[in-house]
């Protein structure tokens, strides 16, 4: 039989292991010589790298997150279009129309506020634009309880934001050669946006996400 070896006032029987006693540092620790205790140092050292790892994924899906939230906060304040910004978003379409979706909101609707332009008012058209962008051309109308007046413009602001559907009003729409945006009455902002909603917590984790390219007509997502 193998003799025991005395280690500070306590003793190991050593393991015969592929008919080798095996020892570290001399004769203080025997390797092997409790194959549980092997066992459970294994699970814990294996533990800790899972944990690490974990941290770590977290640490940069954090990371992510944040630069999409900077980069929807953003949205509408460049005079010249957010094409870079929605090329951004369109590489992380699931997590950005999350975003987009949670951040909607009506904006007024008047001839008078569609021509100043408010950074308010261009963010949330920034952000239907890029939600049409992400999702491939998906977008919602809604109809209204508006009653048109006779006037041009407002013969103009209907004919545009019917162009697509006659039925029913989107949200907003560009009349391309003159530069003019119309804005879809209060009652049919509340629809969409909630067309909007039902469709992200119903279809889009399973929605398959075919974001446009640069390359893409316009008239298909940004007017």
């Amino acid at each position: 039989m193998p003799q025991e070896v005395e280690t500070s006032g306590w003793a190991l029987a050593p393991e015969e292991i592929f008919g080798r006693n095996f020892y570290l540092f001399g004769d203080s620790f025997c390797i092997l010589c409790d194959m549980n205790r092997t066992l459970a140092v294994l699970a814990f050292l294996l533990s800790n790298v899972f944990l690490v790892s974990s941290i770590s994924s977290q640490e940069s899906s954090s990371s992510s997150s944040t630069v999409l939230k900077k980069i929807v906060a953003q949205l509408g304040e460049i005079s010249d279009g957010d094409m870079d910004e929605i090329k951004e978003l369109a590489k992380s379409p699931r997590e950005s129309v999350q975003l987009l979706v949670a951040d909607l909101h009506t904006i007024p609707d008047s001839p008078k506020a569609a021509k100043d332009e408010k950074p308010a008012t261009e963010h949330t058209i920034s952000e239907i634009r890029a939600l049409r962008y992400l999702t491939g051309g998906l977008d919602f109308c809604a109809a209204s309880r508006h009653v048109w007046g006779s006037s041009e413009e407002e013969q103009n602001r209907k004919y545009w934001l019917t162009f697509t559907n006659k039925h029913c009003l989107v949200f907003f729409a560009l009349w391309p050669s003159h530069g003019r945006t119309y804005i879809a009455p209060t009652d049919a902002q509340q629809k969409i946006i909630a067309q909007w909603r039902r469709w992200y917590a119903t279809k889009s984790f399973t929605f398959e996400y075919k974001p446009f390219t640069e390359d893409t007509p316009p008239e298909k997502w940004s007017w």
